[in-house]
């Protein structure tokens, strides 16, 4: 097992400093500055002889910084293509603005410990500050990070932010009004959106019209939704829980085999006449939707063209549908009401006390400090409580994506990235220097143990009760996220009338009908405002 990297996101070697007018993408290293005399040397000499001195200036700068990387064990100090000499940012100070950041948060892993030298490096050479934080509250209504967003944009504001905003219909109207900065300008000038790390997570796509580019994001998209399993509950079935991560291995873990599973594990185990066992809960409407979307289905897709479609008709989501409310709801799901006075989180409790095989739900669930990892436990090490409500038992879970429907090949599950964006209304000089600082910023520390890293790692380890859910399903996740193309249309709602709806004895092709007029419009709107 290796612990450190996920295999299919290796970072590539180091890239060499390019001449002037074009700019090295990777990892990039600096010396001290009282190591950079041979530098002064090589660049007095290329003054003196006008006639080769650009050529000159620029070997002798990629010589002197390649024996620093090596000898400093840091990345090779990138030249920016206007000036021949190294970025030098100025002393600017940059916030990226989030909404649960905090500044003052010490590292607490090697990987942390490492990443921070490298970026007390990187302001130093490159004569910057950056700071992460918590600048608004979420969303977009009032004091939230959007609500910010839209100030910067509107009232041309001189701070440097760059920020992270939700993945939402209103950042969406944000693209559509003209409030985003189109960094595909930059592209091969301080930042090369071709790389691995831009482009595996499909936000520059996802936020694109035509050639334009206004959102992005850095490196795998987080993992999201899955399949957690009881593996106390399958054992008392008759069944091996590593069986489930050996099908989602050699790809049989399908509909009909989960569907297999299930119908043994629900079961009469006291003989009242009762299920005491069921096959799955769920939060309400997620895994109705990933059902649609393990089938191929979407209900709206972007076109080529930067237009959108719905395609909530298809033959793909109604069959996805059908699946689900009428196999799997109405036959193996743990229904419950809130008119009892119980919480809409009793299903996390349920699924604790082993009264269901299967929950869907999203990886963070069990991040370290996460509602699966943050029971109460005994004396014993045993869990008693979740969320303040007792349980009946210690739960042993394991986690896989959710099994492929007949129209596909293979698993995918849900992106909702973060997407980062920078107001349009700032200056072409002063976002390519933003995009620099953000471009190194994300970029891997250096040093082979840390080659392709993936941060989320060590609290995923601490979290999920095995390696094989992090080791084999969360690194399918961060690849195989399918975008929800409909939550960024604005006034599509998928929830009230069609998600929320969709429980026990729901009409598949009824819940379809009587939403599409409604969404179609929606869609129509969102096409014209983007003319």
């Amino acid at each position: 097992m290796k612990r450190k990297t996920l295999s299919r996101f290796m970072a590539t070697s180091l890239a060499a400093i390019m001449a002037a007018g074009v700019v090295g993408c990777g990892n990039n290293a600096a010396p001290a500055a009282e190591e950079q005399t041979p530098a002064a040397d090589a660049q007095t000499q290329a003054a003196e002889e006008p006639s080769t001195a650009a050529a000159e200036q620029t070997e002798a700068a990629e010589e002197v910084t390649t024996a620093a990387a090596e000898e400093e064990g840091m990345a090779e100090i990138r030249i920016d293509p206007k000036t021949g000499e190294p970025f030098d940012l100025g002393g600017m100070e940059i916030i990226v603005a989030d909404w649960w950041t905090d500044p003052n948060a010490e590292p607490t892993t090697e990987f942390g410990e490492a990443q921070k030298e490298y970026r007390d490096w990187l302001q130093e050479t490159y004569n910057f500050t950056l700071v992460q934080k918590n600048y608004a509250g979420w969303g977009w209504g009032e004091g939230s990070i959007g609500e910010a967003f839209v100030q910067a944009a509107t009232s041309g504001s001189d701070e440097n932010i760059i920020y992270i905003l939700t993945n939402s219909a209103s950042t969406a109207s944000y693209v559509s009004q003209g409030l985003c900065y189109d960094i595909s300008k930059l592209d091969g000038d301080v930042v090369d959106l071709s790389r691995e790390k831009w482009t595996c997570n499909g936000e520059l796509d996802s936020w694109g019209i035509g050639d334009a580019k206004y959102g992005f994001y850095a490196g795998p998209s987080e993992p999201r939704g899955g399949l957690y399993f009881n593996k106390t509950v399958l054992k008392d079935a008759g069944i091996d829980p590593e069986s489930i991560y050996d099908m989602q291995a050699d790809g049989t873990w399908t509909w009909d085999a989960w569907i297999d599973i299930m119908s043994k594990v629900q079961r009469d185990t006291d003989n009242d006449g009762q299920i005491d066992v069921y096959g799955c809960v769920q939060n309400n409407g997620g895994m109705v939707m990933q059902c649609i979307r393990s089938n191929g289905g979407a209900l709206v897709t972007k076109n080529s063209d930067g237009t959108y479609e719905l395609t909530a008709d298809s033959d793909a989501v109604r069959e996805g549908l059908h699946f689900a409310l009428d196999e799997v709801t109405s036959k193996y799901f743990l229904n419950y009401s809130n008119e009892d006075g119980s919480n809409w989180e009793d299903y996390k409790v349920r699924f604790m006390n082993g009264e269901a095989a299967f929950m869907f739900d999203d990886a963070y669930c069990a991040y370290q400090g996460g509602w699966l990892t943050g029971q109460s436990v005994d004396a014993d090490g045993n869990a008693t409580a979740v969320n303040g409500v007792e349980l009946t038992q210690q739960v042993d879970y394991g986690f896989v994506m959710f099994p492929k429907g007949p129209r596909m090949d293979d698993y995918v599950t849900n992106k909702s990235n973060n997407v980062t964006m920078m107001p349009a209304s700032y200056s072409d000089d002063k976002a390519r220097l933003l995009m620099f600082a953000y471009d190194v910023w994300t970029d891997d520390v250096p040093g082979e143990e840390w080659e392709g890293y993936y941060g989320l790692l060590d609290n995923l380890y601490g979290g999920m009760r095995d390696t094989r859910s992090v080791d084999e399903t969360i690194d399918m996740m961060t690849t195989r996220g399918v975008d929800d193309v409909h939550a960024i249309v604005p006034n599509f709602n998928p929830n009230d009338n069609f998600l929320y709806q969709a429980g026990v004895g729901a009409d598949a092709d009824a819940l379809l009908e009587q939403n599409l007029a409604e969404w179609q419009t929606a869609v129509d709107e969102f096409n014209a405002s983007l003319q």
